[in-house]
Parts: structure tokens; C-alpha cells; sequence
């Protein structure tokens, strides 16, 4: 019997200068008012989100021998995330390390990546491990699992990452295979070629049952049998946009564990997701169940009553 939440990536661990006075110019050092070490963004985000929301999830990653990788264990510990180490290399942090500066204007991050041949997976490992699962949370590089996953009964969810070279060509063939796919607007907009988010979202649903798109302070807009709809963002005082998607894809996720409508499960989505941005970090802002569920009634209890 299928259960639970599965999913796979690389780890990210960033190191947060938090609230400096401004970006540092070449040759200058200066201080910022705090400094953190969190897991980062990716598929490790959005399932310890879930995790703390309750559901039983596990991830595919890689974990070797080195501090960030004790790091991430510990934290993977922690959160009560059950995992599957898929290191085939001795590769002893198969982690993405990355340095941010958050100032007020914005922030800029420095990152290093280990050598691809780090990340290595084999194929039917990788598949054997998400088909015992309820939903399969995948990204662009599973593609080749889709179709396989779909046939064997799980529930295919599909976030979206920034590439300038994105477009149609990568996803119309695996479409069929995707129950949900959940880009932002940048995304929607650069893989349909269009300029407005309506018009991204009449292209995606000619090859999508329901199309999504996320609108960042804007909320959600979807297409569900020719009908476009708009769901407000939940009230958030916003501080970090770091993890905001990832957020997202917990509460939507989480929305579709418990067998909720799909206006229902982007409600909460809105509220991991606008929660996620009230703190520096990916995962700094936590979420309960109860916490969830109470911010559910209060912001979008009317929503109950409207008609798909």
C-alpha cells in the first residue's frame, strides 16, 4: 500500500549573514547583526516542512562524512525525516555550500557544488524508491521517472527551477505523467514564452489538467476547465524570500495528502509559503498542523463554499 511523501535532491547548507548594513565592496570587510548555518532550499526544505506539518515523508539524498554532512543528518534527525542515502562516491560533503549576505536592498550568494560525477544515481534505485509512495515530489531531473510513477499509481507533483534555456520542449512530453505542476510566475512566463501570467496559464492548461502558477505577493492563480481563478496570497510580513516555493510545495502537498480540493490544497500552500518569508532562511519560520489549520479557517474559511 502506497504512503507518505517522497522525495530527491542534493542538500543545500547556507551559511546567513543576516541584516548587514549593506553589500560589501571588493577589499572591504565589514559585520552584519547575525550569522546562521540552516539547510537550505530544494526538495530537503519542502519535505522537512512537511514533516512538521505531520506527514510521513522520506527523502532520497546524499550524505557522506563530513561536518556539513553530520550537519545535515543531525537536522534531517531533528525534524524526524526518514532517509535513503544514494552516495555512490566518497565524495565527503555531496552538498551545495552557499554564503549570503541579506541586507536591505537585497542579498548576494556565493556558492560551490562538488563535481557532478559526485551525484551519481541509479535510475531504478531511484524509481523503486518513490513508487512505494502516496505522492512523488520531482523536479525536472526525474523526468525520466514520470511516466513510470504514474502507471504504478502515485500521485506525480512537479515543482520548476530557473533556467535561462527553459521552454515548452523540456516538459511537453512529460505533462501526460504530471498530475501538478507548480512553477512561479518567471518560470511560467520563460517556459510558455508569453508576458502575462493569464496568458502562461492558457498555454500551460492545453497540456496540464489544472494549471498552476504561483504569483508570489499575489497569491495563486489556476485554470481549472477553461476558468481562471485567483487565490490571495496569505497576510505575511515579508523579511526573506528564501524557501518561499519550497514552503509552498509542503502546504500544497500537504493539502493533497489529506485528500483536499485543489483550491483547498493551494489555501495551503499560500500559508506555508507566506509564513516561510517572515524569517531569514528557508526554514526558520516553522508550521505546525494546528498553526496551519487555525490560519486556514481564519484566511480562507469562505473558500469552502465556492464551486469548482
Amino acid at each position: 500500500m502506497q504512503e507518505g511523501i517522497a522525495g530527491f535532491g542534493i542538500a543545500n547548507i547556507d551559511f546567513i549573514f543576516g541584516n548587514s548594513p549593506r553589500m560589501p565592496r571588493l577589499g572591504e570587510e565589514i559585520y552584519s547583526e547575525s550569522c546562521s548555518r540552516q539547510l537550505g532550499g530544494g526538495p530537503v526544505a519542502t519535505l522537512i516542512q512537511l514533516s512538521r506539518l505531520g506527514v510521513p515523508v522520506e527523502l532520497a539524498t546524499y550524505v557522506g562524512t563530513g561536518p556539513l554532512s553530520q550537519f545535515l543528518a543531525e537536522e534531517l534527525e531533528k525534524n524526524q525525516v526518514k532517509y535513503e542515502n544514494m552516495l555512490q562516491s566518497r565524495e565527503a560533503d555531496p552538498v551545495t555550500l552557499s554564503c549570503i549576505v541579506s541586507c536591505k536592498e537585497d542579498r548576494g550568494i556565493i556558492s560551490y557544488k562538488p563535481q557532478e560525477e559526485s551525484f551519481s544515481v541509479d535510475d531504478e534505485g531511484l524509481y523503486q524508491f518513490y513508487r512505494r509512495k502516496k505522492i512523488a515530489y520531482v523536479t525536472i531531473e526525474q523526468r525520466q521517472l514520470c511516466r513510470r510513477l504514474k502507471t504504478a499509481g502515485c500521485t506525480v507533483v512537479m515543482d520548476s527551477a530557473w533556467s535561462d534555456s527553459l521552454s515548452l520542449e523540456w516538459y511537453d512530453e512529460i505533462f501526460p505523467y504530471v498530475d501538478y505542476f507548480i512553477p512561479n510566475e518567471s518560470e511560467a512566463l520563460k517556459i510558455t514564452g508569453t508576458n502575462r501570467p493569464g496568458d502562461a496559464l492558457k498555454e500551460l492548461s492545453k497540456f496540464l489538467k489544472t494549471a498552476i502558477i504561483k504569483t508570489g505577493n499575489l497569491g495563486c492563480l489556476l485554470m481549472i476547465n477553461g476558468k481562471e481563478i485567483r487565490i490571495p496570497a496569505s497576510p505575511a510580513k515579508h523579511v526573506d524570500s528564501t524557501g518561499a516555493g519550497d514552503a509552498f510545495a509542503a502546504g500544497f502537498m500537504y493539502g493533497l495528502y489529506h485528500k483536499c480540493n485543489i483550491m483547498e490544497s493551494i489555501c495551503y500552500g499560500n500559508i506555508t509559503g507566506g509564513n516561510a518569508v517572515t524569517k531569514i532562511g528557508c526554514l526558520a519560520a516553522e508550521m505546525d498542523e494546528e498553526k496551519l489549520k487555525a490560519e486556514f479557517r481564519n484566511i480562507y474559511g469562505k473558500l469552502k463554499e465556492m464551486s469548482l
